[in-house]
């Protein structure tokens, strides 16, 4: 290939990473929502406090995905004597070796009182909570106007990522369920969250989520960095360092790369 040629691919390149990205971001594919057997109010309870770890792609070797009637009435890997759910029953109560860990938030009463119900009357199969929702019931249409509200739960550094605008080294969506439709408004400043994120070079910048729920910063951040979320209720962080900091590029509605869905609130 001469170096023309190479030329006119690399413009047409650039020219489709812009258009897919930049000028219908609603075009975007955000996966589909993986269907579960669990009860609705059961999904929303592990959605909340363990699939950030547990979901449908367990991010660490080992860890067991809890998204089915099958996997807790499996017997547990800790104790093969008892179903696996009895054994997340108890971590989840438990105050020596608790699940989620700390600082996580720890689940409610009410959550392990739905939880509870659910085990102990024999794990009764569900249809899952069916089509995502709107949780704050508004929705960006402005297209791409600079708006710093404009396309919440989009990959933001997609566009971000190059000469279409500000380049941002951290860029996301915080919401207040785990699967929530793109250019969904998220959760805004007033729920006192705050996305902290720790450079590998220990320096820490902290962000808060705007009118769309919209979180982002150009400041330099060294990777592989760290996140997590912060309120007066706990904290919901990352289990592993990353590199990228488009987070809703594997933070979508469906969930990529490992990721079970939307980045939430604690």
């Amino acid at each position: 290939m001469t170096r023309e040629q190479t030329s006119i691919v690399a413009v047409f390149v650039v020219a489709f990473v812009s258009d897919l990205g930049c000028r219908e971001p609603a075009t975007v594919s955000q996966g589909q929502v993986p269907l579960t057997d669990l009860p609705c109010d059961v999904e929303t309870v592990l959605a909340a406090r363990c699939w950030a770890c547990h979901g449908q792609t367990p991010m660490t070797l080992g860890v067991p995905s809890l998204t089915s009637v099958a996997a807790f009435t499996a017997p547990s890997k800790t104790d093969p004597s008892q179903p696996t759910g009895m054994v997340a029953l108890a971590r989840m109560q438990s105050t020596t070796t608790p699940m989620p860990p700390p600082p996580a938030a720890a689940a409610t009463t009410a959550e392990l009182a739905t939880l509870s119900a659910w085990v102990m009357g024999g794990y009764a199969a569900g249809t899952g909570c069916g089509a995502p929702t709107c949780s704050s019931g508004k929705t960006w249409t402005g297209g791409n106007e600079g708006s710093p509200d404009m396309n919440p739960g989009m990959a933001c550094n997609l566009c971000h990522g190059s000469d279409e605008g500000p380049r941002f080294s951290i860029s996301g969506t915080l919401y207040r369920t785990i699967h929530e439709p793109a250019l969904c408004y998220g959760a805004t400043a007033s729920t006192g969250a705050q996305v902290v994120v720790t450079g590998a070079d220990g320096r820490t910048l902290t962000l808060a989520p705007n009118a769309a729920g919209n979180f982002f910063s150009e400041m330099a951040v060294v990777t592989p960095y760290t996140a997590k979320v912060v309120t007066s209720a706990g904290e919901r962080a990352m289990t592993a360092a990353q590199t990228s900091g488009d987070c809703n590029a594997c933070h979508t509605m469906a969930g990529a790369n490992g990721a079970p869905g939307r980045i939430m609130l604690p």
